[in-house]
């Protein structure tokens, strides 16, 4: 049987199993749940729990600071945290984070979060922008959301919408999947054709995709559930 790292209690009424970007099982649990059920509950799940934690331990491009929260991603820079007395709020000072020092320890990665969310927001926006005016191409909507597992959507309506997270990206990485969800308003389904589209923006998009997926491990931080 297999041992979760952490049980939490929360106030859903269901169980849930989730491979953070360490490998590890985290698994939330009602707070009348008794652990017999609980573990009962990760037996039944065990092939698909050996399977994600496989995937994500095997993943050699995995950097462990990060994985962490020892240290921080933006735009494909790693940033060192370091507390400060002289900013009153978080931002970029050449390679490391400044965090006030206001700001309690157990509230640092939530502060954080909020940070990269609004940072996020406004660079992916723009960038999608500016690249759609580059391929003369006019998106419904564009958002940021918290997909559990896609980089970014674009529905049949023309929303386009990056994931936050994204933001931990290298820019090459970032365009490659603002140009893939672009072409999808030309090509709305992976077809041959909709790959020959995004070819022509980006020739070398295969060896990109490849590297997207070996970072996937990046969509699991700062999840709650």
């Amino acid at each position: 049987m297999l041992d979760p790292r952490n049980i939490i209690r929360t106030d859903k009424r269901t169980l849930s199993l989730m491979i953070n970007a360490k490998g590890e099982l985290i698994v939330r649990a009602p707070y009348n749940c008794p652990e017999s059920k609980i573990f009962d509950f990760i037996k039944q799940k065990e092939d698909w729990i050996v399977k994600k934690q496989n995937a994500v331990r095997s993943n050699s491009y995995i950097n462990l600071n990060v994985a962490n929260y020892t240290s921080f991603l933006f735009l494909g820079k790693e940033l060192t945290p370091l507390i400060s007395n002289d900013v009153k709020e978080i931002m970029i000072n050449d390679n490391k984070l400044l965090i006030p020092l206001k700001i309690s320890s157990d509230k640092i990665l939530n502060k954080v979060e909020k940070w990269y969310r609004k940072v996020a927001e406004e660079v992916l926006i723009e960038r999608v922008n500016f690249m759609a005016n580059r391929l003369r191409l006019r998106p419904a909507n564009i958002t940021t959301n918290n997909n559990k597992t896609r980089w970014g959507v674009c529905d049949s309506r023309g929303n386009i919408a990056i994931n936050w997270r994204a933001i931990f990206l290298p820019p090459n990485l970032l365009d490659y999947i603002v140009v893939h969800e672009l072409c999808h308003l030309l090509e709305f389904n992976h077809t041959p054709a909709f790959w020959s589209v995004v070819g022509n923006v980006l020739p070398d998009y295969q060896m990109l995709r490849k590297h997207l997926k070996c970072l996937n491990y990046l969509i699991l931080l700062f999840r709650k559930e």
